[in-house]
C-alpha cells in the first residue's frame, strides 16, 4: 500500500465532492490534521476506517488503495451520459418537428397570399387580411427559427460540435429552403408593384440563384468544419 497513492486519491475524491478538511474530518470523526497527514501521504489511515473513508468520498476500498475505477463503476457512470444524449436527441426533434410545421405553415400562408395578391391587386398591402397574413407569415418564419435554434443549442450540453452538425445540417437545409419561400414571394409582390415590374422574372432568377450559392457556400463550411472537429 502506497501511502502518497492513498494521499492524492483522498485529496482529489474530497475535492471533487466540494469538501474541505476539516468536513471530511467531522464525517470521519478525525482530527483535520489526521486528514492533513493523510492526504500528504504523511500517515496511513488505520485498515479499520478504509471503509468509513471510502463510504465519505463515495467510492470502493479498491479505489482507495489503487486509484482504479472498476468497469461496473464506468458503465454505471456513462449510462446518465448515454440517457441524456438520447432525451436531448428527442427534444431536439420535437422542436425541428414544430420548426417545420410553422415554417410551411409561413410559405403557404405566405406564399399563396402574395401570389394572389400580385394576381388580384396592383397596389403593395391592398387589404387587410393581406397585412394580416404577411404579418402573421413574418412571425411564424421567426418563431421556427427560435425553435429550431434552442433545440440545436440544447445538443450542446453532452454533444460535441461534429456530432451536433452531423445530426442537423441536413435537417437545417431543409428548413432553410422551406422558409425562403415566402420571403421569395413578397420580393416578386414588391418587384410587381414597383416601376420595374416588367423587370421582375428576372430579378427573381438571379436572386434565387445567389440564394442557392450562398446557401450551397455556407453548408459547405459547416460540412468542412464537421469533418475536421
Amino acid at each position: 500500500m502506497d501511502p502518497k497513492l492513498t494521499g492524492n486519491i483522498i485529496a482529489e475524491k474530497r475535492k471533487a465532492l466540494g469538501l474541505n478538511q476539516i468536513q471530511l474530518a467531522e464525517r470521519l470523526n478525525v482530527s483535520n490534521r489526521t486528514i492533513s497527514k493523510w492526504e500528504n501521504g504523511d500517515g496511513y489511515p488505520d485498515i479499520t476506517m478504509l471503509c468509513d473513508i471510502a463510504d465519505c468520498l463515495d467510492i470502493t476500498i479498491d479505489e482507495l488503495l489503487t486509484g482504479k475505477t472498476p468497469a461496473s463503476r464506468i458503465i454505471e457512470a456513462e449510462k446518465p451520459c448515454a440517457i441524456n444524449k438520447d432525451k436531448q436527441k428527442y427534444i431536439f426533434s420535437v422542436l425541428f418537428s414544430i420548426s417545420i410545421c410553422l415554417s410551411v405553415f409561413s410559405a403557404l400562408l405566405g406564399g399563396i397570399t402574395e401570389l394572389y395578391s400580385m394576381w388580384a391587386f396592383n397596389i403593395l398591402f391592398y387589404t387587410h387580411w393581406e397585412i394580416m397574413f404577411s404579418a402573421v407569415s413574418l412571425l411564424s418564419l421567426v418563431a421556427s427559427a427560435i425553435f429550431f435554434i434552442i433545440g440545436t443549442i440544447n445538443l450542446k450540453q453532452n454533444h460535441s460540435n461534429s456530432e451536433i452538425i452531423k445530426l442537423i445540417k441536413n435537417k437545417a437545409l431543409f428548413l432553410t429552403i422551406i422558409s425562403c419561400i415566402f420571403p421569395l414571394t413578397f420580393l416578386a409582390r414588391i418587384l410587381d408593384v414597383s416601376r420595374y415590374g416588367v423587370y421582375m422574372p428576372y430579378v427573381m432568377v438571379i436572386a434565387v440563384a445567389v440564394l442557392v450559392i450562398a446557401i450551397a457556400k455556407i453548408f459547405k463550411r459547416i460540412n468542412d468544419y464537421g469533418e475536421k472537429n
